[in-house]
């Protein structure tokens, strides 16, 4: 009964797929919004060389993504959310070997194409588990899952390094690796191997090309617009520790504390919120998203001439706001593209839909450090720009998108048995 109220899919392994992503979310959330402090304190790497080795990175992982998706769709999803998973383990390891720039640029490679890997097959392999008509609860689920990890990850972080300092530091880097090795273990044997095409499907997969995607011009735009919006999540993960406590003068616990917190809160709201806007269109609720991140963005603007005493609370308050819009954005954002892509080939719709995260993930590093360097407020600033014209560009695309694609179902998730009956 609670399954069923939960909206889980009633598919063997989808209970234990819900632990796995929380199990690979928590390792996640120790480093990632510390990354950049970490090599900055450990290596003792300018701020700016981080940026740039840490983009120079992701420039490796652009070729990984069509060929995830062309994977997936021939052999299957599961296979290479496994191995990316453990690659990503091994490239975290790398990290403690960190002590030049050259150095970073390697480790950082295998982790990024790790990464890119892991997200180009994941939401597949998510899609495989769950029904037409319920993936927006679904992907609401598990991004519930993955920001009770990154906020429990978040807010030890905070604890691990204000008590223990550099040890710390190392200690979140080997947990990170173990996280991504234990929920690679768990995948291969806890979860059965994904939905199997049948012989049409299969035939349109191996005769399918990225031409059919690039020939897409509506989803080649929803990618486009995606991309300001991930650009703008990812600055949030990234910057707000070094902007926190050096343009803000706050202890370091602060933004483990606002992360936490923030990540906390989408947890419990995603899927209340899905559940009571499912009246709205995917496009609205992304459009509103935007809106709202754009005022968290002159939020954090406007805290820099507040004192001291004030700014604490005000900062942990303003990241709040970024989380309400991802509460929204996250699971409607990777349904609509789910939806939007045909079957036989939703590896590769779906992998060329990661493209705007693989952009976001190469430009944000420098793009933060440079315009930080600068002024402060910059980034945050750019950022609203860019969030406010995707938005508007979500609004003038709605049309031109599946209305299948557009409009959140309110039909009923089948179960299996249902599925093969009919």
């Amino acid at each position: 009964m609670l399954v069923r109220r939960l909206g889980i899919p009633q598919q063997k392994g989808t209970k234990s797929f819900l632990l796995i992503v929380f199990i690979d979310a928590l390792g996640t959330g120790l480093f990632a919004p510390f990354s950049l402090l970490y090599f900055h304190v450990i290596a003792a790497l300018p701020l700016t060389e981080v940026g740039v080795a840490l983009s120079i990175a992701t420039i490796f992982t652009f070729p990984v993504v069509p060929l995830t998706g062309t994977l997936v769709d021939r052999f299957g999803a599961r296979r290479l959310v496994i191995f990316a998973q453990l690659l990503q383990g091994v490239g975290f390891l790398g990290y403690l070997l960190v002590s030049n720039m050259t150095i970073l640029i390697l480790t950082a490679t295998l982790v990024n194409i790790g990464q890119r890997i892991f997200w180009s097959s994941y939401y597949s392999l998510a899609s495989d588990l769950a029904a037409t008509g319920g993936r927006d609860h679904w992907f609401g689920l598990l991004g519930t899952s993955q920001t009770v990890g990154i906020g429990i990850g978040n807010a030890l972080t905070g604890v691990l390094i204000g008590t223990l300092g550099t040890t710390g530091y190392y200690s979140v880097v080997v947990i990170n690796a173990i996280s991504f090795f234990l929920a690679a273990m768990m995948l291969y044997f806890l979860v059965p191997v994904e939905r199997r095409q049948n012989s049409a499907e299969h035939k349109n997969a191996q005769q399918g090309s990225y031409r059919v995607v690039l020939r897409d011009r509506p989803f080649l735009a929803l990618i486009a617009t995606n991309t300001a919006f991930a650009l703008c999540l990812c600055l949030s993960g990234l910057g707000l520790p070094v902007y926190a406590a050096d343009a803000l003068h706050t202890p370091i616990w602060v933004a483990g504390v606002a992360l936490g917190i923030n990540l906390a809160l989408v947890a419990f709201l995603q899927t209340f919120l899905i559940r009571h806007l499912s009246s709205l269109r995917r496009t609205r609720i992304i459009i509103l998203a935007g809106l709202i991140l754009a005022l968290w963005c002159l939020l954090y603007i406007l805290a820099l001439p507040l004192p001291r005493t004030i700014v604490i609370p005000y900062l942990i308050i303003a990241t709040c706001v970024q989380g309400f819009a991802d509460a929204l954005h996250a699971p409607t954002s990777n349904a609509l593209a789910a939806e939007a892509s045909p079957l036989a080939l939703r590896g590769r719709y779906l992998a060329a839909y990661q493209f705007s995260w693989a952009l976001a993930l190469f430009v944000a590093p420098t793009m933060f450090t440079v315009l930080f360097s600068i002024h402060p407020a910059l980034p945050w600033a750019i950022a609203a720009g860019l969030i406010l014209l995707a938005s508007l560009g979500t609004f003038f695309l709605e049309p031109h998108l599946p209305t299948a694609a557009v409009h959140i179902s309110t039909v009923a998730p089948q179960t299996e048995e249902q599925r093969q009956a009919g």
